[in-house]
């Protein structure tokens, strides 16, 4: 952990994931946001830019095992998945608003979305 800036930073239980990202996409859907993947022999790649959340969906093992952060148009969202992610990190301002998340995979690729 530690891609994301932000004044604190909370690791979100596994076992609350299902319903974090319940929550968190209502409360955060329309925010504009920067998505990237950084680590392994990918460096740092920009998968989108300046476009808005639509929600931020968890598959439990057994059930795909795969956390989804879709993007764009909400009528035909944009998607991008991270199979069998092992750590969520959520990332917020000295306002206790979120600026930003981190996705770890079992590959160690680091999935980070940042809002602006």
């Amino acid at each position: 952990m530690g891609k994301i800036a932000a004044d604190e930073t909370k690791q979100i239980p596994r076992a609350r994931w299902e319903t974090w990202c319940d929550t968190f996409s209502s409360g955060n859907r329309g925010r504009v946001l920067r998505l990237e993947i950084v680590g392994g022999e990918v460096g740092a790649e920009s998968v989108a830019a300046a476009t808005p959340l639509v929600a931020i969906d968890y598959d439990p093992a057994g059930q795909g095992d795969e956390m989804i952060v879709s993007y764009g148009e909400e009528a035909s969202p944009s998607r991008h998945a991270i199979a069998a992610p092992v750590a969520l990190w959520q990332g917020q301002d000295e306002n206790g608003v979120v600026v930003g998340l981190e996705i770890k995979d079992a590959g160690g690729l680091n999935t980070i979305v940042t809002f602006i």
